[in-house]
């Protein structure tokens, strides 16, 4: 092929113009310390970018951003001879957590504010965004902060927006929310009251959501004024930014402002390029029409597949609990309402079975709440592999699941359902190296004939529930309507409590523990008891979960542990003789910061030596901070403080806490002790924690011996005390006399080997 003269100088000409058009950085003048840090850093300075739409930064693909920022920091890599690592980040306040731990070297956008200038230098402002006040329409015609005081109001985490509010307006409630889309996902159903943001950003989510009753009623008074932070450890690279910003010629800021700020200018035709010809223009303009399309093709898919997925989002949402993808309390409470009207008969009526996690809360206050998330994802997708196509399974509470479905009136077909989703809950869970195994219990309602109101079908599965709780965990229970007298009877108790525990209603009963070879008494369990006036002996079975479900079990327990100090020292001063005196300690009352000091104080305040002191726990505290625990109990210990563990058996059994912790004592509960002469497993239950105990030098004493034949078998696996109504019932501290001991000592025979 022939090239022309004419055509030759075309090209020339057009390479010429493409030249002319490269941007020319001018190199930078650096000190040689700079110089050095710089090629010692070359390939290794990262730069955290959270999605900050629509304009800071936005995902381009997967681990891509792109946007304002990201333009400039582009322009500082070319000025700066550098390729700088991106790390995205998924929301602002994990970026700034991030920067505040230094693992990364360069914040892409931030305020500056007194409390970030302690790990972040910051260079020149580049770019800023004004802060407006968003309701939802009707709300407000003009708003100012102040008019929120008391109301809920939603501001990205992390941000120096939060501090500002913080400082200026305490008496806003802040709601501090992930990314602005939760934040107008709040609003838009009415969970907020306003809004903190950026105009741009309320008009990209609002669109992006569907969401047509929000406006904007006021400014916040505080605009954000954007610079790049570098941690402050490094001053050399904050140098290095601001003369990489301050290179930057106007005319590359204003093209990178009108790329993202103003996106209409690049619509305009550049005049200059008239100076180059007529063909040249057309040439041009043909190539910048053909990058136009293809961009605005590429952002109208970009922008439908995000609308598509937030759309798809907003109603997964809608319906579904977020953490583990069951249906939510709200979906469940529709279908109820659907399922309640169909016909209801003994062939084909609504069934609701309520599965409440037993001590959920340990996993929580032990092991954080990344722990129990994962607890309840795998408890959702066990129940969900249980259940039938038909089954509606939600998540209805904290720890509790709901299960809605449709079956014959069959209290024996829905035992059987009840029993198989337990027993799947009740499988080990591995987390980690950690493996545990959690218990469910369960309430189930039947509906009888029409409802009028369908919400009662699962009020009466939560009373069944808490029945199934407090008589028998990790089983299940009917309802019945003897609960709903039991309710009120609780709501009773519940509001009688609180006077209880400050007009000496709570008193003490001692049962004596026993050696079972000889009848001896050795020492007392501490019993508490409540009189009230007008409802008489309130049972312990009743008013101990009460206080646990209140908040009061701590202040129960601390005045126990010194009735019990003070009655101890009295009957040491009095000339009788124990070995020791012990006192139920509840799991929050063990992991309260000053608990060893609460020890201390009542053995002080009573005059009780430690030595006479030992104190009940149950094996659910060693699910927590077992070097914690370890701390606690060794610096009792060392003062002669003993330690038993409570009810060994029934809870998250270890070997390792018992070989790890100074306990010297297991007591067996009584349940095993019961069926010891007649049940095969509960006598190898016995036998095993035995054979335990005493391979690792500890006293074991059983609970609950009633009758003779139970202390002799026990005798004779060597268990050495024991503790029942066999030797003694629980008493008053006046009733508890020298004479007593003897008479208990008698009336017990020593068991004599043939």
């Amino acid at each position: 092929m022939t090239i022309t003269l004419r055509t030759k100088s075309f090209l020339f000409i057009f390479l010429a113009l493409l030249l002319e058009s490269l941007p020319v950085f001018a190199g930078l003048t650096l000190t040689r310390e700079e110089s050095v840090w710089l090629d010692q850093h070359r390939d290794s300075i990262t730069v955290g970018v959270a999605v900050i739409p629509p304009y800071l930064s936005n995902r381009a693909g997967d681990n891509q951003v792109e946007g304002l920022s990201i333009d400039y920091l582009q322009r500082m890599e070319t000025a700066l001879g550098i390729k700088f690592q991106y790390q995205i980040f998924e929301n602002y306040g994990a970026m700034m957590e991030a920067a505040r731990l230094r693992s990364i070297d360069v914040v892409f956008g931030v305020t500056n504010t007194e409390a970030r200038s302690r790990y972040l230098n910051f260079t020149s402002v580049y770019s800023h965004l004004s802060n407006k006040i968003f309701t939802r329409k009707g709300k407000f015609k003009r708003a100012e902060m102040s008019d929120f005081a008391g109301k809920r109001f939603a501001v990205p985490r992390d941000t120096a927006l939060v501090n500002y509010i913080r400082n200026n307006y305490p008496e806003i409630i802040l709601v501090q929310v992930n990314d602005l889309q939760e934040a107008f996902s709040l609003l838009a159903v009415g969970e907020v009251d306003g809004v903190g943001s950026y105009a741009s950003a309320g008009y990209l989510y609002t669109v992006m959501e569907g969401v047509d009753n929000i406006s904007i009623v006021g400014s916040v008074g505080f605009n954000y004024h954007i610079s790049f932070g570098s941690r402050n450890d490094e001053p050399i690279l904050s140098g290095l930014l601001e003369k990489a910003l301050v290179s930057l010629t106007a005319e590359q800021k204003n093209a990178i402002e009108r790329r993202w700020v103003q996106p209409e200018d690049s619509q305009r035709v550049d005049m200059d390029t008239l100076i180059h010809g007529v063909i040249i223009a057309g040439f041009c303009l043909l190539l910048i029409l053909l990058l136009m399309v293809v961009l605005w093709n590429r952002s109208l898919k970009r922008e439908v597949n995000h609308r598509k997925e937030a759309q798809k989002e907003v109603s997964f949402l809608a319906y579904h609990d977020e953490l583990t993808g069951a249906y939510n309390r709200q979906f469940m409470l529709e279908t109820l309402a659907e399922y309640t009207r169909l016909p209801s008969s003994a062939d084909q009526t609504t069934c609701v079975i309520l599965l409440g996690l037993d001590n959920f809360s340990l996993i929580n206050e032990f092991h954080g709440q990344k722990m129990g998330d994962y607890v309840l994802q795998r408890m959702s997708a066990r129940l969900q592999s249980r259940l039938s196509s038909d089954a509606v399974l939600s998540r209805t509470g904290g720890d509790e699941f709901t299960v809605l479905i449709r079956l014959p009136a069959n209290r024996t077909s829905l035992s059987h359902l009840a029993d198989r989703l337990i027993a799947e809950i009740s499988l080990p869970i591995a987390y980690g190296d950690q493996s545990f195994a959690l218990t469910a219990t369960a309430g189930i309602s039947i509906q009888d004939g029409d409802l009028e109101e369908p919400l009662r079908l699962l009020e009466q599965a939560d009373l069944a529930l808490h029945e199934a709780k407090k008589k028998n965990p990790g089983s299940h229970l009917f309802y019945a309507s003897e609960m709903s007298v039991q309710l009120l009877e609780n709501q009773q108790l519940h509001a009688a409590l609180s006077e209880a525990l400050t007009t000496e209603q709570f008193f003490l009963e001692y049962q004596p523990q026993v050696l079972l070879d000889s009848g001896k008494v050795v020492g007392f369990e501490a019993l508490a008891r409540w009189n009230h006036p007008v409802l008489g002996r309130v049972p312990p079975d009743k008013f101990i979960p009460l206080a646990e479900q209140n908040g009061l079990i701590v202040t129960l327990g601390d005045r126990v542990l010194l009735l019990a100090c003070q009655q101890g020292c009295q009957w040491l001063n009095q000339g009788l003789e124990f070995e020791r005196i012990a006192v139920n300690v509840s799991v929050k009352q063990f992991v309260e910061a000053d608990f060893a000091s609460k020890v201390l104080n009542a053995l002080e305040q009573s005059g009780l030596p430690p030595e006479k002191l030992e104190l009940e726990i149950t094996e659910s505290i060693f699910l927590g901070d077992r070097v914690l625990a370890k701390e606690t109990m060794s610096k009792l210990t060392k003062l002669g403080i003993c330690f038993s563990i409570d009810d060994f058996g029934t809870g998250f059994s270890s070997l390792l806490y018992l070989k790890e912790l100074p306990v010297s004592k297991l007591k067996l509960d009584q349940g095993f002790i019961r069926g010891i002469t007649q049940d095969h497993s509960s006598l190898q239950i016995v036998k095993a924690s035995l054979q335990m105990g005493h391979a690792l030098n500890m006293v074991v004493i059983a609970e609950g011996v009633e009758h003779r034949q139970e202390q002799q078998l026990l005798d004779e696996l060597n268990c050495e005390q024991g503790q029942g109504y066999l030797f003694c019932r629980p008493l008053p501290a006046d009733e508890i006399t020298a004479e007593l001991l003897l008479q208990v000592e008698d009336a017990v025979s020593p068991v004599i080997e043939a």
